[in-house]
């Protein structure tokens, strides 16, 4: 497939994405605090309501602080 707008994914493939990261990020969050991590997981909640950083990289962190694998993201397509 060639490069479009939303980088070498589908517009399909890109609202997938989006909306996984949407839907798993509240979740995430709550996992952290749960674990003992509240401090983390406020860190990530005032960063995401304030777009310090994109939800991508919030999610991700997130997933590391839980001892899971980061999801492998293309930038171009969530930094348009």
């Amino acid at each position: 497939m060639p490069k479009n707008c939303w980088g070498n994914t589908t517009l399909e493939e890109h609202h997938r994405l989006h909306n996984k990261i949407r839907n798993e990020l509240p979740e995430l969050l709550s996992r952290l605090a749960l674990e003992g991590k509240k401090d983390d997981a406020l860190r990530l909640l005032v960063d995401w309501g304030t777009f310090r950083k994109k939800r991508y990289k919030i999610y991700n962190e997130a997933r590391e602080l839980l001892g899971l694998a980061k999801v492998e993201i293309d930038v171009e397509v969530l930094e348009q």
